[in-house]
């Protein structure tokens, strides 16, 4: 991290100017210094260091009429008083995970489990940017089947952006894209440990979404959702002993940085009927 200045020697009192506005004049210097640094600091993000330019700017078009100290009062917003900046060096690992339950109205989940359920027919097998073979079972349904619950479960989610980013230590940023498709997993599916923005058509995957629907009670058991500490420069795996987990649970809305390494556990569906799988509408949110 970038450590703050301090001034090693008192500055003389400018003629006219007394001493108590001559040490907030030397306040307002060192935190302009301390803006300089941070902008220069590689620890940070480059959106990160873009957010904090902008906030810059924005305070550089004030009235030059502007009293000093709203302009350093501004300055301290856009240092500390946002949840936009993580300036310290935590998390050293991602796998923090958001739960919205009850996420959709009664009504609108019904709607879901409904599209689920009629369109059997038209999933097709699920696949990997690898190819690898053994490694992915499932199917899948795109959204271009149900273009009117995109649209609005798409907007739902937009909504609720400002309760994650906190929670996700993760800065805000301008939401070009939102991936959507209705995955089925039946008896014996499941997807192995693998990120999703790891190659270079999913790099500008920031969040993972999932919305987990299925007729109540559940008929299946497993399908555990798990979130492993994963390396938050290069999206490795740090250790397959610590992870996360989030269970299935009908109307629930799950979100995590796509960087982080997760894993869907075997589902266990005893009937092996179709409407008694684990189904989600899951996408990614893109930079």
């Amino acid at each position: 991290m970038t450590a703050f200045p301090v001034s090693s020697s008192p500055q003389p009192t400018a003629p006219g100017v007394g001493h108590l506005d001559q040490r907030f004049h030397n306040l307002v210097e060192q935190s302009l210094t301390t803006l300089e640094d941070l902008l220069q600091d590689e620890s940070l993000t480059p959106s990160e260091r873009g957010k904090l330019a902008l906030d810059i700017l924005a305070l550089a078009q004030q009235s030059p009429e502007a009293p000093e100290s709203s302009r350093l009062q501004g300055m301290g917003h856009a240092l500390m008083g946002t949840r936009n900046l993580n300036l310290t060096s935590e998390p050293s690992y991602l796998n923090e995970v958001v739960c919205f339950d009850d996420f959709l109205s009664p009504e609108e989940n019904q709607n879901a489990l409904a599209i689920a359920l009629g369109e059997q027919k038209k999933f097709v097998p699920s696949s990997t940017t690898s190819k690898a073979d053994n490694y992915r079972q499932s199917s899948i349904l795109y959204a271009t089947h149900f273009p009117q619950f995109y649209h609005q479960l798409k907007h739902k989610i937009l909504v609720a952006l400002p309760e994650i980013w906190h929670p996700l230590k993760h800065s805000p940023f301008p939401v070009t894209q939102v991936e959507m498709q209705l995955t089925v997993h039946g008896d014996g599916c499941y997807y192995k440990v693998h990120n999703d923005s790891g190659s270079p058509e999913t790099v500008t995957r920031e969040l993972t979404y999932v919305y987990y629907v299925h007729s109540e009670p559940a008929q299946f058991s497993g399908g555990e959702l798990r979130l492993y500490q994963t390396d938050p420069h290069d999206g490795r795996l740090l250790d397959r002993q610590q992870f996360k987990t989030v269970t299935p649970q009908n109307n629930r809305l799950v979100l995590f940085n796509s960087r982080c390494q997760h894993e869907v556990m075997p589902v266990r569906c005893s009937s092996q009927t179709f409407e008694a799988s684990r189904f989600t509408f899951n996408g990614w949110l893109r930079r």
